[in-house]
């Protein structure tokens, strides 16, 4: 799920590629691959003039051995928006708002100390040193409702219009309605991320381009003094894009 050493965090934000919709009746999907082990399919589509509607889906994972040396991370989740959306010049600019629901399981090592009412939900790598700093804790079940708001801009590349390049600022709230350790149930948990994505799309065939690029997450509030869902990793993706116009056509659209 990371590509980064640092903390695995049980909730994943979704990434924030959000293919562009220029005119009534566009519609548009993208099919993304997170590395090492995650996708994630979307779908935007404008019904009404600089109006967007979305719909997202995803599975992302971290490892393929379930054992108590290894982190084992599932999470599934989807989500649904609204937005406006308008160009300028060549630029695509929108704004959305949405929420979300997912489940998240996790099997490995977590930190032990002062945590959550004095139980370990912390986590690390699957390291096995630190005599009595980690303790083996098999199951962390979670599952969560989410809110967001993201604005996105689009341009063309100024010596190839047919490349795009893409930028997306979002803020969700992850809040858990439910959260079990070993099938014991913790108090609700809820936190903030901030999340910025960039991206870089070109054409493939026909209407099809490939994209390619990158996602930095960050927790803006911790539940204790030790992060239990701590500061979510760098993450690379790429996929394919449907996408009935590109930024060329945009001047012909009024803003």
């Amino acid at each position: 799920m990371s590509i980064a050493v640092s903390s695995c965090t049980l909730y994943q934000p979704m990434l924030g590629t959000l293919p562009a919709v220029r005119k009534p009746g566009d519609v548009a999907a993208a099919a993304n691959w997170q590395f090492p082990y995650g996708g994630q399919v979307l779908a935007v589509a404008s019904p009404l003039p600089h109006v967007l509607v979305l719909g997202a889906g995803g599975l992302h994972a971290y490892n393929t051995q379930r054992d108590s040396s290894n982190n084992y991370v599932r999470n599934r989740q989807y989500e649904a928006g609204l937005g406006g959306y308008l160009t300028v010049g060549h630029t695509w600019l929108s704004a959305a708002v949405g929420a979300g629901q997912g489940r998240s399981y996790r099997y490995g090592r977590f930190t032990s100390p002062d945590l959550l009412g004095g139980l370990a939900v912390g986590a690390t790598f699957g390291s096995t040193g630190g005599r009595g700093k980690y303790q083996p804790v098999p199951e962390l079940l979670g599952y969560y409702n989410t809110r967001f708001a993201q604005v996105t801009a689009r341009w063309p590349d100024v010596n190839r219009p047919a490349k795009e390049y893409g930028a997306s600022l979002r803020v969700t709230q992850a809040r858990f309605s439910s959260l079990a350790l070993n099938g014991v149930a913790l108090p609700r948990a809820s936190q903030y991320y901030l999340q910025a994505s960039v991206l870089v799309q070109q054409p493939l065939w026909r209407r099809l381009q490939w994209q390619a690029g990158g996602s930095w997450d960050v927790a803006l509030t911790n539940i204790s003094n030790e992060a239990a869902f701590g500061r979510a990793p760098l993450r690379a993706y790429v996929g394919v894009a449907y996408c009935p116009a590109s930024a060329r056509s945009t001047a012909a659209v009024a803003p």
